[in-house]
C-alpha cells in the first residue's frame, strides 16, 4: 500500500486492521502513525484501549494478547509496537497466525527503521495489511513537497521563493516544517509566499555555507574551507550529501560563468542556468575566480572522491577533508 492509499482511508476513517509504518524519512514515519492514532481512539488518553510496546523489550505473547482484548467502551483499540525493527525473527514467526486472522476491533500498528522483504511476516503482512514504507525525499521532490504542504494551509508560494526555501533549508523535513511553520507565522492572513518573505524567515543553513565554502576554495583558504565542512557535518549532513552539495553548486558555478563570458544578460542567466535570478550576481562574481581548467579539475576530483565513497570502505569525512585540501591547493596555485 502506498502512503497516499493508507492517508485516503484515514480520512474516510477507515484504518486498517494491521498497519506497518516503516523507512528513514523518521517524520513521515511518525506523522503516519499520529494519523492512525487520531483515526482509531476517539479519545487521546484512552488509556484502555491504548496499549503500546518496543520491540527490545516485548514479545510476541504480550503483543497478541493486547491485540485480542477487546476494546474497552470503543468501538477500536490500538495496539503500538515501535521499533519493530529489534523484534526477532522467532517473535515475528509466532505473529504470523495472527495475520491471517485479525480481530477486526483492533488496530496492530508496527512502526520500524526497515524491514526484511525476505522474512515470511512481511510477505504475509503485505497480503493481508497496509506496509507503506516512506523513504528519505531527495532534493528534487523537495520542492513539491513544500508546495503541497502549503497548499494544505491555501498558500502558495512563487518560483523563486520555493527555489531559495529549497535551496537554504535542505530535505530533512523536520527542518523543513520548522521553518514552514514560521513563514506561516509571518505572513499572517496572506496567501502568498514570496522571495522577500523566506529572506526576512528562513535561517541561512547549508545553502549559506555551501556558497561561503565555494568562495573559500576560491580564494584558497584552507582553514574557512574545512570549517565549512565541519559546520555542514555539525547541521547533519552526511558526508555524501555534503558532496552532492559542492558539486551541484559548482556546476552552477560554471554554467553562469559560461555564460557570463558569453555575454548573456543576467534574466537569461537564470533561465539557462536553472538558477534563482536573485542569486546570479552572487554567483557571477565567485564564478570569476575559477577557470576552466578548475572546474575541469574540481569535477575530476569530485568523481574520485564519489568513487571512493562509495567502494573503498575509507572513512567518508576524511575522504571529504581530502578533497578540499587538493581544491584549494590546487586553485590557490
Amino acid at each position: 500500500m502506498t502512503a497516499d492509499e493508507l492517508y485516503r482511508r484515514l480520512r474516510s476513517n477507515q484504518a486498517p486492521e494491521l498497519i506497518f509504518l516503516c523507512g528513514q524519512e523518521q517524520y513521515l514515519v511518525q506523522h503516519a502513525a499520529r494519523s492512525v492514532r487520531q483515526v482509531v481512539l476517539s479519545d487521546e488518553k484512552d488509556d484502555f484501549n491504548d496499549s503500546q510496546f518496543y520491540g527490545k523489550e516485548t514479545t510476541a505473547s504480550l503483543i497478541l494478547e493486547a491485540a485480542m482484548t477487546y476494546p474497552v467502551f470503543a468501538e477500536k483499540r490500538l495496539v503500538t509496537v515501535k521499533d519493530a525493527h529489534l523484534l526477532s525473527a522467532t517473535e515475528l514467526e509466532k505473529i504470523l497466525p495472527y495475520l491471517q486472522n485479525p480481530v477486526p476491533e483492533t488496530c496492530l500498528l508496527f512502526i520500524a527503521d526497515k524491514i526484511d522483504n525476505r522474512r515470511k511476516f512481511f510477505q504475509q503482512f503485505k497480503k493481508n495489511g497496509a506496509l507503506v514504507e516512506f523513504k528519505v525525499l531527495s532534493d528534487r521532490e523537495i520542492p513539491q513537497y513544500v508546495r503541497n504542504a502549503l497548499n494544505q494551509n491555501d498558500v502558495k508560494i512563487s518560483a523563486d521563493g520555493l527555489d531559495l526555501f529549497s535551496s537554504m533549508v535542505g530535505s530533512n523535513l523536520h527542518e523543513v516544517h520548522a521553518e514552514l511553520d514560521k513563514l506561516l507565522t509571518y505572513i499572517g492572513t496572506a496567501t502568498l509566499i514570496d522571495v522577500k518573505d523566506v529572506q526576512a524567515v528562513v535561517s541561512r543553513g547549508r545553502a549559506e555555507n555551501v556558497f561561503e565554502l565555494g568562495n573559500a576554495v576560491g580564494r584558497g583558504d584552507i582553514a574557512t574551507a574545512l570549517t565549512l565542512i565541519m559546520r555542514l557535518g555539525a547541521a547533519g549532513e552526511a558526508p555524501l550529501k555534503i558532496l552532492s552539495l559542492l558539486v551541484r553548486h559548482f556546476r552552477q558555478l560554471w554554467k553562469v560563468r559560461e555564460l557570463q563570458v558569453q555575454k548573456y544578460p543576467v534574466k537569461e542567466i537564470a533561465k539557462v542556468a536553472g538558477v534563482p535570478f536573485f542569486v546570479v550576481d552572487g554567483l557571477i562574481q565567485q564564478g570569476k575566480k575559477f577557470s576552466r581548467k578548475d572546474f575541469l579539475y574540481a569535477h575530476e576530483l569530485f568523481l574520485e572522491t564519489d568513487l571512493a565513497m562509495k567502494s573503498s570502505g575509507a572513512d567518508a569525512g576524511a575522504l571529504l577533508e581530502s578533497l578540499i585540501l587538493n581544491l584549494v591547493i590546487k586553485k590557490g596555485k
